[in-house]
């Protein structure tokens, strides 16, 4: 099938999506578990918590584009108008959300090591997360307050809306087009390339050495290389899809008239679109999982199935519980054991 003259990439499409699911999804609910184990409140706690079920639903959703790229672009799981609105909806959600949550831990962990002795409130993190996140809960949404749904669109393989279907001005159109795409993807990389920048700076200088003991000083560090990594990996998987959308943004703003962009169509645009789309959320919801179970020893240990069962039991048993505490079943055989040997 074809888009004009373009030839959609169904098998990539399909590959892609089959590796979003299967391998980013199990990774990222394993992380997801890890962090929810941790007795630890901090702020990077919630934010690691945050990415990990944001990239999680990302990979899930994986399933959608999967099938119906298999298939050729069959609607499948997109037939149900039910399914197809709320994987249209998650998708417009997590994707701005996901880049959004990595630009505040940057931003977070600059102030950090620009002013150690500065501590972060708690709901300086989570009041622009919650913000942001009803925004974009209202912007997903949008649609259906001007009598417009979702729809599949084959071609893209994903379900969307059209801004030209909404009765308002041309002004209008542009406006919307520009704070949708580019504005809440092009802020975020800013905010963390200049954050991941300020951030090698201080490390290389080694201004990290404070009062602290030396163990509190190597765990900042290595918590601030993570940071770094994932900033590499945001940058790296979303500079092009950004650099597209700009181009996209002159060329709708202008009406294509602005000339090196006269011989560039809608349907190139949006089709090198879609595919940086699939590839950057595929590898950035991936890759953030890869990072933490690389850069965690207590992760990696987790991950053996023997310590996470023993690892949820516990937590299970501590939840299950009464406050005051009752006996655990290890403290119950050891009194077992000792009035044994006593009669004995």
């Amino acid at each position: 099938m074809s888009t004009g003259n373009i030839s959609v990439p169904y098998g990539l499409y399909t590959g892609l999506s089959t590796t979003q699911f299967l391998l980013g999804t199990p990774l990222n609910l394993l992380c997801l578990i890890y962090f929810l184990t941790k007795k630890k409140r901090s702020n990077s706690r919630f934010l690691y918590l945050c990415i990990n079920g944001v990239d999680a639903a990302i990979c899930c959703l994986g399933i959608f584009t999967a099938l119906s790229s298999f298939y050729d672009g069959a609607e499948m799981l997109f037939g149900s108008e039910i399914l197809c609105a709320l994987q249209g909806m998650l998708s417009n959600i997590t994707q701005r959300l996901s880049v959004f949550l990595i630009a505040v831990l940057s931003i977070s962990r600059t102030i950090s090591l620009a002013c150690p002795l500065k501590h972060i409130p708690r709901h300086s993190i989570t009041l622009p997360v919650f913000v942001y996140t009803v925004l974009l809960v209202f912007q997903a949404t949008m649609p259906y307050w001007f009598g417009v749904g979702y729809k599949y669109m084959p071609s893209f393989i994903y379900c969307g809306w059209s801004i030209f279907d909404l009765a308002i001005s041309a002004t209008a159109h542009k406006i919307i087009f520009v704070f949708l795409l580019p504005f809440q993807f092009l802020l975020p990389l800013i905010a963390v390339l200049v954050s991941g920048g300020l951030t090698c700076v201080k490390m290389l200088g080694g201004s990290q050495v404070l009062t602290r003991a030396d163990d509190a000083n190597k765990r900042k560090r290595q918590g601030t290389m993570t940071v770094v990594l994932l900033t590499a990996a945001y940058a790296i998987f979303n500079i092009p899809f950004c650099a597209v959308m700009i181009i996209h943004s002159i060329q709708f703003i202008s009406d294509g008239k602005i000339d090196g962009f006269k011989d560039i169509t809608p349907s190139e645009i949006i089709m090198m679109g879609t595919l940086l789309t699939n590839y950057t959320v595929v590898g950035n919801s991936i890759t953030n999982a890869v990072i933490y179970i690389c850069r965690i020893k207590k992760l990696r240990h987790f991950s053996r199935l023997n310590v996470f069962i023993s690892t949820i039991r516990t937590r299970v048993q501590n939840r299950v519980q009464p406050a005051g505490g009752s006996t655990t079943i290890e403290n119950i055989s050891l009194q077992e054991r000792t009035l044994s040997s006593a009669r004995h």
